[in-house]
């Protein structure tokens, strides 16, 4: 079994974080809590991998919104691509803003001495 899937507990049974091993090789040392997927994930880390998943989101949403708007084009339906382009212009405002977050946030994982779990880097 590789050990990045090992998971680490503590002395007295508490599980820890399961997010995988930094670049340093270091482990999340922070407690986990369950969540719906089944992972053991500290807080911090749970935040990441949601703002993770909405980057995801408003990419897929931003590629069938440039499909959309090419078949529309295609048929020459105008009123479409109006709308796709309104479509387009919140999609991308949402992405910039979900980018900014997931920036924040790394950015203020160097902090020591808060409790926190290392940085990831």
């Amino acid at each position: 079994m590789s050990e990045a899937y090992i998971q680490h507990q503590g002395l007295q049974g508490e599980h820890r974080c399961e997010f995988e091993r930094t670049l340093r090789g270091e482990y999340c040392t922070e407690n986990g809590e369950v969540r719906p997927d089944g992972l053991r994930l500290c807080e911090r880390h749970a935040d990441r991998l949601g703002l993770e998943e909405r980057v995801a989101y408003w990419r897929a949403m931003l590629a069938h919104v440039e499909l959309w708007s090419a078949q529309a084009r295609s048929r020459g339906r105008g009123d479409m691509v109006h709308l796709l382009e309104i479509e387009r212009a919140r999609s991308t405002a949402a992405l910039e803003r979900v980018h900014e977050e997931l920036h924040k946030s790394r950015d203020g994982e160097g902090a020591s001495g808060n409790g926190r779990a290392p940085p990831l880097w």
